[in-house]
């Protein structure tokens, strides 16, 4: 088995609102291996990015604390280590590539300054020049065209997918050991979300890194992932390898994702017609339901899901196929 390089255990998020205090993320259990892709998957408001941003340790406090859980990281608990060390870590060890490029990279500095500036933060040993010859290389990697005169552009001289890719590289400066993707191609056209996502496998098999890929398409999982968890108000109702989830889910939320996804019947030579939907609204964080948060929307509720058993906890069904579910899809 790949060197285990990350555990998530028990991570609860919660914010302080004029509402009252909301958990965001709640109980949320998973691992990655080196040279693995983990999918995190769900509606917004699931709690993927801030699941994602609690590894980093960039939830804003206040409003926001995590309230509970422990994130090890090579057996280190970067929940217990001064923020000092935790910024060597991040961008260095740990990378992340953010949803919207334009409002991640800074409008008044070239992106040759930016890229030079993770050198400079991780990497003070290494000359002005050096910095300078490394970052053009790194465009080079992620196949920006004439890398030596893009290096002296600015943002706003760049298109969506041409910031995406100084983005990675700029995540790649360091050759993480783990970068998270969140959303890192929800808002390019879909050829150039397609360019973005077969660089990251092609970086991924060269580097050896491994990535959480956050998305709410589930088309980009199948087409990226080894492994996903499904989340759902805060919590992980279904994780296993991609193969299982795609062709035995067992939560109703995952299989009502997965009839969602337009398709194309070739044996009648036509589209399908209307696309099945999940009935309903996710609740609000603020007005949970006793027991299963998805009970309002499943078509497999008992008096067990209206909190009758309490909560349904993540509990494997088979060896890697982890469902909280009180009424697993039998199959």
């Amino acid at each position: 088995m790949n060197e285990k390089l990350l555990e998530v255990k028990d991570l609860v998020v919660q914010f302080r609102t004029d509402r009252g205090k909301v958990t965001a993320v709640n109980g949320v259990d998973f691992e990655l291996y080196k040279g693995q892709t983990l999918g995190i998957v769900g509606e917004s408001g699931s709690g993927k990015s801030v699941t994602a941003l609690s590894i980093m340790r960039l939830i804003p406090n206040p409003p926001g604390e995590i309230a509970r859980g422990k994130i090890f990281f090579k057996g280190q608990n970067l929940l217990d280590i001064p923020l000092d060390e935790m910024r060597k870590i991040r961008g260095n060890k740990i990378a992340m590539i953010f949803q919207e490029p334009m409002t991640s990279l800074n409008p008044v500095f070239t992106v040759g300054n930016q890229i030079e500036e993770v050198f400079a933060l991780h990497q003070q040993e290494i000359s002005k020049s050096e910095r300078r010859d490394k970052g053009i290389e790194l465009l080079k990697m992620v196949g920006i065209p004439s890398p030596e005169r893009r290096y002296l552009d600015y943002p706003h001289q760049m298109s969506g997918g041409m910031r995406q890719r100084v983005m990675i590289a700029m995540s790649l400066a360091c050759r993480p050991d783990i970068l998270i993707a969140d959303e890192p191609s929800t808002a390019l056209d879909v050829t150039i979300q397609a360019q973005i996502l077969e660089l990251m496998k092609k970086l991924q098999s060269d580097l050896g890194m491994a990535i959480i890929m956050i998305t709410h398409d589930l088309g980009v999982v199948a087409e990226t992932c080894d492994h996903v968890a499904v989340m759902y108000c805060g919590q992980i109702v279904e994780k296993s390898d991609i193969k299982t989830v795609f062709s035995r889910p067992r939560h109703p939320y995952t299989k009502g994702l997965l009839e969602s996804i337009p398709s194309y019947d070739s044996t009648q030579n036509r589209a399908k017609g209307r696309l099945p939907t999940i009935e309903g609204m996710v609740p609000s964080l603020f007005d949970l339901p006793a027991g299963c948060s998805f009970q309002d929307r499943c078509k497999f509720v008992t008096q067990d899901c209206r909190g009758g058993k309490g909560i349904p906890q993540l509990e494997n069904l088979a060896p890697d196929h982890a469902v909280s579910c009180f009424n697993p899809i039998v199959v």
